[in-house]
């Protein structure tokens, strides 16, 4: 039996999306104090709030499923992703440049690492889709 959508329209819905918007929320609030922690070289303390960002990330996972968030169509969803996630490196890769334009070096280049990431993403996504999803080149 899916989970998809069981609790939307019930007596439920509203609580689980409380629940789903402060799950996300601790997942923005973990990893950046992670991030934090890391630069105070508080290593052990940021890898365990890593670890909480990761439950806290599929908690919310849960409850976007729960109240029909998430389109069950997972090719169209994963091929909109792929060329969301392509073309968000671009789009990083700008911000990293109006950063460094204002003398934020150290932040563009943490920037720019996230729009490498959003380029390999894009590229997983791909090679996913080509391979287990059966999706054409086209």
């Amino acid at each position: 039996m899916s989970l998809l959508g069981i609790t939307k329209g019930t007596d439920l819905e509203n609580e689980v999306e409380r629940y789903l918007k402060a799950e996300s929320q601790g997942v923005v609030m973990y990893y950046g104090l992670a991030r934090l922690a890391a630069e105070k070289g508080l290593d052990d303390v940021a890898d365990l709030l890593i670890k909480l960002a990761g439950d806290e990330a599929r908690h919310a996972g849960l409850y976007a499923v729960l109240n029909g968030h998430i389109n069950q169509d997972i090719i169209a969803v994963l091929t909109h992703a792929a060329k969301a996630e392509t073309a968000g490196r671009e789009q990083i890769n700008a911000l990293a440049n109006k950063a460094r334009s204002l003398g934020f070096d150290e932040a563009a280049c943490e920037i720019e690492v996230a729009a490498e990431d959003e380029g390999r993403h894009g590229i997983v996504l791909e090679a996913l889709l080509k391979k287990h999803l059966l999706v054409s080149d086209k």
